[in-house]
């Protein structure tokens, strides 16, 4: 049996503060809704976060999740948390009246709603970290309606002293988003059972070789590896992202990278150095 939407009431409201919706940081974070709120919307996603260490929810794949994987990707981003709650709903009640504009409200309930950002970002810069806000909106939604409600939403984090910033389509490089979407999985050798350290050791000079003078798609050089080596059938692959995903090899990530068609563009090769570091501190 379908679970059922649950009504905005004070109580609920109340319910969600003593979850801690809305609250900590990183893994301790708890989105104030997540996709078993809205059973019904079709296509919600939960992703592991490399950078929260949890899962994240989100309602849709075309653009909160594409921007997820891009800020997974960018360097100066430390946590994401999504669905983040605007409150006190006294505050946005408060806001909406000033710029007179209708609050938000439960159609059934009547009863104001707790607002939502798609994404409150930790950001740091030198030593110091801070915080920048993401609503993530497709350009042919931004009808009178939307706007108004990005208007109190903009004017409540600026009030606060945060940077608030509209993302559509236009700012997602979705080439950057499918290869993130490519390495995700492959970030922790702990993802990949037969693949550990000194296995890498032996198969990253091999592979940086092949790659960097054979004029073949990546996925043969690949597939050759592994039959050569006797190893199970896609090792070397797995190889191959997690060394993109630790940045181990620098690759142009705002190109598509695509494995079975064309050969893999090593930019920058850091893996001895980090060998190096690794064996100091292991």
């Amino acid at each position: 049996m379908a679970k059922r939407r649950q009504r905005t009431t004070a109580a609920t409201i109340a319910r969600r503060i003593k979850e801690g919706r809305g609250q900590g940081h990183f893994k301790d974070y708890k989105p104030w809704l997540t996709i078993h709120d809205f059973p019904s919307l079709g296509i919600v996603t939960r992703v592991p976060g490399w950078k929260s260490g949890r899962l994240h929810h989100y309602f849709s794949e075309h653009f909160e999740l594409a921007h997820h994987y891009q800020m997974e990707w960018a360097r100066g981003v430390i946590d994401i948390r999504e669905q983040y709650p605007l409150l006190s709903v006294e505050k946005t009640l408060f806001i909406a009246q000033k710029l007179g504009i209708k609050h938000p409200i439960d159609p059934k309930t009547k009863y104001p709603i707790v607002m939502t950002t798609d994404m409150m970002l930790t950001v740091r810069s030198e030593n110091e970290a801070g915080f920048i806000v993401h609503s993530i909106k497709p350009s042919n939604k931004l009808n009178q309606r939307v706007l108004e409600k990005l208007q109190i939403e903009k004017y409540y984090f600026e009030d606060l002293g945060i940077e608030w910033r509209l993302i559509t389509e236009k700012q997602i490089n979705y080439d950057l988003v499918k290869n993130v979407e490519w390495l995700h999985s492959s970030k922790s050798l702990e993802e990949i059972s037969y693949l550990d350290n000194d296995l890498l050791y032996d198969l990253e000079p091999v592979l940086y070789e092949c790659i960097r003078t054979e004029n073949k798609p990546l996925a043969k050089i690949t597939l050759s590896i592994d039959q050569k080596k006797d190893l199970p059938m896609g090792t070397s692959m797995h190889a191959v992202r997690y060394l993109i995903a630790n940045r181990l090899w620098e690759v142009d990530m705002k190109r598509r990278i695509l494995p079975t068609q064309n050969r893999l563009e090593i930019q920058i090769n850091h893996f001895e150095n980090w060998r190096l570091n690794h064996d100091v501190y292991c």
